[in-house]
């Protein structure tokens, strides 16, 4: 589903205008990685939640020239869906 697609369909079963649906996903982006920034988690009702987890450093090694380098530690966004969500989709 594109993102003109999904305006379209949340704005159909809320009732909202789709001008105004397509402004709250265009913040959504930003309010999250705001949050996740800060350490928060951010919970979608019904979906799941956003997190933000820390990746250890660790070896890699590029697969061409077969060069081994440390990767450094950084924050990555993980997402976990719902146990309601996870039974809807499996049917």
């Amino acid at each position: 589903m594109k993102k003109d697609e999904l305006v379209s369909a949340l704005a159909e079963a809320s009732g909202e205008t789709k001008a105004s649906v397509g402004a709250i996903l265009g913040v959504l982006a930003s309010v999250s990685e705001s949050a996740l920034k800060d350490g928060k988690a951010v919970t979608l009702p019904g979906v799941g939640k956003l997190e933000a987890a820390e990746r250890p450093a660790r070896e890699v090694r590029n697969p061409q020239t077969g060069e081994k380098k440390m990767a450094e530690a950084h924050m990555a966004p993980k997402f976990k869906f719902s146990m309601p969500f996870k039974a809807a989709i499996r049917g």
